[in-house]
């Protein structure tokens, strides 16, 4: 068979889900078909020398399709919210690199306006996803990100014993950070209980106490607000 590249957005998809899944299984990976696709039309034949759909305008020997394992190895990521991630972009048109997806018995085309439909070929495509893209010259060239690494995944239980832990860190970092820099800093004792300070920082400081404590208060209420965004986020990425 001659010489074929893959087209550069599919490289692109295979290199981001590399990313996002660093061990994911390979096995059922693939790119150019094997004797039983070049006996057939299908975009894993390469456009020069095989059959395939659609002839696109260059001279490039290229295969439009790639397949992908899914099992990804990461918890918490499966292929099906992969999938149904790249719909979303396709169906809003923040994606159009594709022409359609089969998954576990289903396909989505553009030219059914991504619309689910039952896939009844002979491979129910159960181990791998594939992923058919467009013929046209620059969208098949364009390796602008896919935006997997968007893909919301599911928090395990260490995600939010981390996530716990890291907002306890931060918040008490905060509130270091706020006593060294007022009160502590009025009262030149960084240590001493909030109440005792506050008296020595009035004996010691007079006035500069008063002006210190609003400040205080201010932060304070910023760095509530902030850890209230925080804990939301985390809500909202275990609904």
């Amino acid at each position: 068979m001659a010489s074929w590249i893959l087209v550069p957005c599919l490289v692109k998809l295979r290199s981001e889900f590399d990313m996002i899944a660093p061990n994911r299984d390979k096995t059922s990976d693939g790119s150019v078909g094997d004797s039983a696709h070049s006996a057939e039309v299908s975009d894993h034949n390469p456009d020069e020398t095989g059959n395939v759909p659609i002839r696109d305008a260059d001279k490039i020997n290229e295969v439009h399709a790639i397949d992908v394992d899914v099992d990804l190895r990461t918890p918490g990521l499966t292929m099906e919210q992969v999938v149904q991630f790249l719909l979303g972009r396709c169906r809003s048109g923040a994606e159009t690199r594709l022409r359609y997806i089969i998954y576990n018995r289903r396909i989505w085309s553009a030219s059914t306006s991504w619309r689910q439909q039952a896939y009844t070929g002979a491979n129910p495509h159960d181990h791998h996803a594939h992923f058919s893209s467009s013929y046209e010259t620059n969208r098949e060239a364009s390796q602008v990100s896919w935006h997997l690494e968007d893909v919301p995944v599911a928090l395990t239980a260490d995600d939010k014993k981390w996530i716990s832990a890291e907002i306890a860190k931060q918040v008490k970092a905060q509130v270091d950070d706020i006593w060294a820099y007022n009160i502590g800093r009025a009262t030149g004792t960084p240590s001493q209980r909030a109440d005792g300070a506050l008296v020595t920082a009035n004996l010691r400081a007079g006035t500069l106490t008063n002006d210190q404590v609003p400040k205080l208060f201010d932060a304070i209420e910023q760095l509530t607000a902030q850890v209230a965004e925080l804990k939301a986020s985390v809500a909202s990425r275990t609904s």
